[in-house]
């Protein structure tokens, strides 16, 4: 008898736990998610019509439009944006992945950063507003990197930045984002190309110089010479090596193109099977030197130091 009570006993306190378990599944479930948000970023990078990146008194904006980008550059101004450039931040910001709450207390986002002081990022498909994100403070998760070394493991570096969405309280940890690749900086996403050759492609360099000082470096039987001179070889190759890929970011956008007339040096690049490419500078008397590749026809470079590269005398290929 006293087995049966025993039994029966076990078995009330079994189906009490159960109960107490499916009420902590189905309510208390229902009130972490009111807390907690296992996705803050939701958008369709295909859909994305603009993006706006707002900090320190700083706003970017990037526009699609006939289905190419360009990024703001003051003054109302646009200029054309590589769309690899938006990707690269569009894929940044599907990363944002949250891994727990860090503060529920407004007056805690100062502490983060995820206040006025924090980056703001606003994602619009068409009309409608997808995403208003506040990016705050970045940091290293030590012990995480510790805890690999221990069991073993090389110890990469784990990073984490705070955020939080506009219109909410919680601030999340996102693990592995970095909040401060997203930046206001507009030449971080236009077109910095001024040369890109391939150089066993270059038949000729023709520079054009004031005076009686222009040249041609030619290329006859894999063999390079100025005007039938042999020239030296390996300065010759050092050269075009330096020129291969020659980017800048020192855009110029006060001067127009129009009131650039005359270049004070140029030269042409011919490639076989392959478009010429002509380079222009001039002087000027704000930025001293304005650059211009027909690489990239809608920039100008204001970049003394890429001229003075560029533009060598011969005397540089035959007496090195």
């Amino acid at each position: 008898m006293l087995k049966n009570i025993s039994s029966i006993k076990l078995i009330g306190i079994l189906a009490g736990l159960v109960l107490v378990y499916l009420g902590f599944e189905f309510l208390g479930g229902k009130s972490r998610s009111k807390s907690f948000k296992e996705e803050l970023v939701a958008i369709d990078t295909a859909k994305v019509s603009k993006v706006i990146i707002g900090a320190k008194g700083e706003t970017l904006e990037l526009l699609k439009e006939n289905n190419a980008w360009k990024v703001s550059i003051g003054s109302g101004q646009y200029a054309e944006a590589q769309e690899s450039s938006v990707k690269g931040t569009l894929n940044a910001l599907l990363s944002v992945k949250p891994s727990r709450v860090a503060a529920k207390d407004p007056k805690k986002w100062k502490e983060y950063q995820v206040d006025s002081t924090g980056t703001r990022v606003q994602v619009f498909e068409g009309d409608k507003s997808t995403l208003d994100l506040i990016v705050g403070r970045f940091g290293f998760d030590q012990q995480a990197m510790q805890q690999q070394q221990m069991m073993g493991g090389r110890g990469a570096q784990q990073f984490y930045s705070y955020v939080r969405l506009q219109n909410e309280d919680e601030v999340y940890v996102a693990d592995n984002f970095m909040g401060m690749s997203l930046n206001t900086d507009a030449s971080s996403y236009r077109n910095r190309k001024l040369i890109s050759l391939t150089t066993d492609s270059i038949s000729t360099i023709q520079f054009n110089y004031p005076a009686d000082s222009s040249f041609v470096l030619s290329k006859t039987d894999k063999k390079w010479s100025i005007f039938g001179n042999a020239v030296d070889s390996a300065a010759t190759v050092g050269y075009l090596n330096t020129i291969r890929y020659v980017n800048s970011s020192n855009f110029v956008d006060d001067v127009p193109a129009a009131a650039l007339i005359s270049p004070t040096v140029s030269m042409t690049i011919k490639q076989a099977g392959k478009a010429d490419i002509e380079i222009k500078a001039y002087q000027h008397p704000i930025h001293k030197w304005i650059i211009h590749s027909t690489e990239n026809p809608s920039s100008y470079f204001a970049d003394e130091a890429t001229v003075n590269k560029l533009f060598i005398g011969s005397e540089k290929l035959i007496h090195p």
